[in-house]
């Protein structure tokens, strides 16, 4: 016989009780409710315009996968090249962008949060955790395309070193 009750769960969570709280509510772990939620809890409706492996690729997503990992586990790929390839091309979709959104969501990772955290790392005394929140920041609002990515990573390692007092390594040419 279960120790949870799906309808029970499913109500305690319509209330914003915790996962935690949940699992406290019943005497389980954590973990035995979290598990239970990802097969009872209803996907978002933006779920319906995704194909079976889009779906997957979009829940792999938002559980921390790369796109690229996300590809491979989802779809038939030949190689981590045709995944990473098949990974970028997915994230460019509407209906993938709205659907990992709304997964983050209901988890309670809205943009504003996440943009929040990224702010605290971002002032961190800690230069390499400083300085990586900011490549996180401008990849978030798409400060830079790819060909400035290049520029942009040569531009940190020279910042890097100038803040640790070593000389300036030379710009290399493209």
């Amino acid at each position: 016989m279960r120790k949870t009750d799906d309808t029970i769960i499913l109500k305690l969570l319509k209330e914003g009780r915790t996962q935690k709280e949940i699992a406290k509510y019943f005497n389980v772990s954590p973990a035995a409710i979290c598990k239970r939620l990802k097969r009872i809890k209803p996907l978002p409706e933006s779920f319906e315009n995704l194909t079976d492996k889009e779906r997957e690729f979009a829940l792999q997503v938002s559980e921390g996968k790369s796109q690229t990992e996300a590809a491979l586990l989802s779809y038939d790929c030949t190689s981590r090249d045709s995944a990473k390839s098949l990974g970028c091309s997915l994230m460019k979709k509407p209906d993938i962008q709205i659907a990992i959104s709304e997964l983050l969501q209901e988890s309670g990772l809205t943009r504003r949060y996440r943009i929040y955290k990224l702010g605290e790392h971002v002032d961190n005394v800690d230069p390499g955790v400083s300085l990586k929140a900011l490549d996180q920041s401008w990849k978030l609002d798409g400060s830079y395309a790819p060909e400035k990515h290049v520029l942009a990573h040569a531009d940190l390692h020279a910042l890097i070193a100038a803040t640790k007092g070593h000389k300036q390594p030379e710009k290399v040419e493209e």
